[in-house]
C-alpha cells in the first residue's frame, strides 16, 4: 500500500508538471510572469489546466493514504486531513473558473478563489505539520527539515501572493510568485512520494 501510494503519486505529480509544461508552451497570450496559472482555465486551452487539478488532486489523496500508513505519532491525521482538503479542492476548482481580469465578481470566480486559497493553505500546513510528526519519530526524521523549509517556502509565496493585492511591483510578478509556489508545493510531493515509493 505504502509503496502504491508514492508510485500513485508520482505518476500523477510528472501528469502535472507536463499540464503545465504543455499550457506554457501553448499560444494562450498569458505570461507566466504575470497571469495566473488559473488562467489557463478561461483559454481555449482549460482541458490542459483541468488535467493538471486533477493529477493534483489524485496525487493529494495518494500521498494521503501513504503518509497514513507510513507514519506514526501524534499529529499524522491532521497531515492526511490537510492533504484530502488539499485533494478536493483541487480537484473542484476547474469547475469553478476564476473571473476573466477586469470583469465583474461572480460567485463562481468567489468560489475558485476560495478553493485555490484552500488548497495552497493546506498544503503549507500539511508541509509544517509532517515536520513536527517526523522531528519526534525516527521514520525519515531526516526528512523533517526538509519539510520545513518547503513549508516555509510555500508560506513566503502566499505572503507575497497576499501582498500583491496592494503593491503593484509585486501584483506585475502575480504569476511568478505563484508558479514558485507551486515548485515547492510540487517539490515537497516528490519527496515524500519518493520516500513513499522506496519504503522497505
Amino acid at each position: 500500500m505504502t509503496v502504491a501510494a508514492g508510485v500513485v503519486s508520482l505518476v500523477s505529480l510528472s501528469l502535472v508538471v507536463a499540464s503545465l509544461a504543455f499550457l506554457l508552451l501553448q499560444p494562450t497570450g498569458l505570461s507566466p510572469v504575470r497571469n495566473a496559472v488559473s488562467q489557463y482555465g478561461i483559454t481555449s486551452f482549460r482541458g490542459g489546466y483541468r488535467v493538471a487539478t486533477i493529477a493534483f488532486a489524485v496525487a493529494g489523496l495518494a500521498l494521503a493514504a501513504g503518509i497514513d500508513t507510513a507514519t506514526r505519532g501524534g499529529g499524522k491525521d491532521g497531515v492526511v486531513v490537510l492533504l484530502v482538503v488539499l485533494a478536493l479542492s483541487r480537484g473542484a476548482i476547474s469547475w469553478f473558473p476564476m473571473d476573466a481580469p477586469g470583469s465583474e465578481p461572480s460567485q463562481t470566480g468567489r468560489a475558485h478563489g476560495l478553493l485555490a486559497l484552500v488548497a495552497f493553505v493546506s498544503a503549507g500546513l500539511a508541509a509544517f505539520r509532517l515536520a513536527g510528526v517526523l522531528s519526534k519519530t525516527g521514520h525519515w526524521h531526516s526528512l523533517a527539515r526538509v519539510s520545513t523549509a518547503l513549508g516555509w517556502a510555500m508560506a513566503i509565496c502566499l505572503v507575497g501572493l497576499a501582498l500583491s493585492r496592494s503593491f503593484p511591483a509585486l501584483r506585475a510578478r502575480f504569476g511568478l510568485i505563484e508558479r514558485v509556489f507551486y515548485l515547492s508545493a510540487i517539490a515537497w510531493f516528490v519527496v515524500f512520494s519518493l520516500a513513499l515509493a522506496t519504503s522497505p
